[in-house]
Order: structure tokens, then C-alpha cells, then sequence
């Protein structure tokens, strides 16, 4: 009986999809919400202060999973750069429904540079991200949310629908990278990624 070759495929344990899905959901809820709130507060309709309070609550529900993996109080300082990129993103909206271009464009510089700042700090708390692949990646979110933004204040509904195609793929990526890096983390310090 001749041998059969079988090719190993790694096996991803149901930990590890969990906590992917649990971070693609968080980045997919934060560009829905964003969307939501950009969509009421451009056209009056629903209640684009519900909407706000909704994506406030996204920075605790990070932070609190956060710490359970990482085991360790990570402070407020975690909670306030995720809530910025909230007062930016309204301040943003804000000034769009001012039509202030001047205050639209220091708002999206603000909401890049804290993504900038959000970078620096998930490369603090854990050597499995890098700081230059986060900056890309939520420099490439932050340039298609303002350009969501536009495109919705600008009323281009057909063309907002592509760019909020492309802002669900950017979420989708962080995502990915937020949980990869978990998993990296978790498997040297407890020496396998079953424990979760």
C-alpha cells in the first residue's frame, strides 16, 4: 500500500475566529455608526445625538477587551484617543454642515493625526503591531471616512456608496490586523492560543 501524503493545514481553533470576529465586528460597527451619524446629522433625519452616543460607546467596549487580554488596566488614555476620533469625526460634520472648509480641513487633519496618535499607542501596549503598518492602515481609513463625508454632504450618493464599499474593507483590515496581533501575543506569552 503506497503512503499517502497528506499537506498539514494549520487548524484555527474557535478562539481565534472568535476574537477575529469580535474585532471585525468593533471596526465594522465603528463605520456603520459612522456613517449612521454622518447620513442624520446631513440630513435631519433620524437622531444623529443616539448615533453619537453609540459610537462613544465603542472606545469602552475596546478597552474592556482589551484588558482581559492583555491583563493589565490600560488606563484612560485608550478610551480618550478612541473617543477623539468621535469629536473629530462631529467636528468634522460640523463644519461640512457649515460649509467652513477651512474648519472641514483642520477637522480631517485632527482625525488623521489621531489616527496617527491611536497608532503609536497599540505599538506600546503590544510588539506584535507595528506602528508603520497601523499608520497605513488607519491613515487609508481616515482619508476614505473624510472622503465618505464629502461625498454625502455633497449629496453624491451613488459615488458615497463605493467609498463606504471601500471604508467596510479598510474597517474589515484593521480588523484583521487587531486580531493577528492579539493571537501573536497570546501565543508567546501563554504558549498557545487554545487558552482563550
Amino acid at each position: 500500500m503506497d503512503s499517502i501524503c497528506y499537506q498539514q493545514v494549520p487548524v484555527i481553533s474557535y478562539g481565534h475566529m472568535n476574537l477575529q470576529n469580535d474585532m471585525r465586528l468593533l471596526m465594522t460597527q465603528l463605520a456603520y455608526l459612522s456613517q449612521a451619524y454622518m447620513v442624520s446629522s446631513f440630513s435631519g433625519y433620524g437622531n444623529s445625538e443616539a448615533v453619537a452616543r453609540k459610537l462613544y460607546a465603542l472606545p469602552l467596549k475596546f478597552k474592556a477587551k482589551a484588558e482581559l487580554i492583555f491583563g493589565i488596566p490600560l488606563g484612560e488614555e485608550l478610551v480618550t484617543l478612541l473617543s477623539m476620533h468621535v469629536v473629530y469625526l462631529q467636528s468634522l460634520v460640523n463644519a461640512l454642515k457649515q460649509n467652513d472648509l477651512a474648519a472641514a480641513e483642520r477637522s480631517a487633519q485632527q482625525l488623521c493625526q489621531n489616527g496617527n496618535d491611536i497608532s503609536a499607542y497599540y505599538a506600546r501596549i503590544n510588539p506584535f503591531w507595528d506602528e508603520d503598518q497601523w499608520r497605513s492602515l488607519q491613515n487609508t481609513y481616515c482619508q476614505t471616512l473624510v472622503e465618505d463625508a464629502y461625498a454625502l454632504k455633497s449629496e453624491d450618493f451613488e459615488r458615497e456608496l463605493d467609498i463606504f464599499d471601500r471604508l467596510l474593507f479598510h474597517a474589515l483590515q484593521m480588523g484583521d490586523y487587531l486580531a493577528d496581533g492579539i493571537i501573536q501575543y497570546l501565543t508567546v506569552s501563554r504558549g498557545d492560543v487554545s487558552s482563550f
